[in-house]
């Protein structure tokens, strides 16, 4: 009988060890790598884009190979409470200081807690709402913690990483005006 409940509770264990989600930690220093792609032109870019600072302003230091480096930084008022996120090709060896109302590869804290609240946020002039746990996304091989969310007509779609002090933006369909973008890797 010792067996059979032992057997039981450890596949009890093995089952919620199994379900867990994936959710990276991410800090000063991780790295993520993403790809952009041209809905104009098909052609995809690969984007490293490296934490360089967390405090204000958030620091993110830019790598596109055959474009150049540079620096974006977030005031904590557009942590706080943006209402754009921008995917652009940035200006190459210089800093570039996002407006108050924009972030880059972020919901803002106000956008990330309607979402969890409300099931809907505003981005970029879109509603967007937050869908039944249906699709999956991966970040290193591993099903991430994330919340799917679309607008009314399903044209526009968003997987938002469910950490609330760092809401990525895991991938973009329609969402910016020309670049859909997608994470495929994070080095915490």
């Amino acid at each position: 009988m010792k067996k059979l409940y032992l057997s039981a509770l450890f596949l009890l264990f093995s089952y919620c060890a199994f379900a867990q989600k994936y959710l990276p930690q991410i800090k000063a220093g991780s790295v993520l790598t993403y790809v952009a792609e041209s809905r104009n032109t098909g052609q995809n870019a690969t984007v490293t884009l490296t934490i360089a600072s967390m405090t204000d302003p958030v620091k993110i230091k830019w790598d596109i190979p055959g474009v150049g480096t540079g620096i974006f930084t977030m005031n904590a008022k557009s942590m706080q409470s943006a209402t754009k996120t921008i995917a652009q090709e940035p200006e190459p060896d210089i800093t570039t200081a996002l407006d108050a109302d924009k972030t880059l590869i972020l919901l803002s804290k106000d956008a990330y807690n309607s979402m969890v609240t409300q099931k809907t946020f505003m981005l970029n002039g879109y509603t967007f709402y937050a869908q039944a746990d249906t699709s999956t996304f991966t970040i290193n091989d591993k099903v991430a913690k994330v919340t799917y969310a679309t607008t009314l007509k399903g044209h526009r779609e968003i997987w938002i990483l469910d950490d609330p002090d760092f809401p990525l933006i895991c991938k973009a369909h329609k969402v910016t005006p020309y670049i859909d973008f997608w994470l495929t890797a994070i080095k915490e």
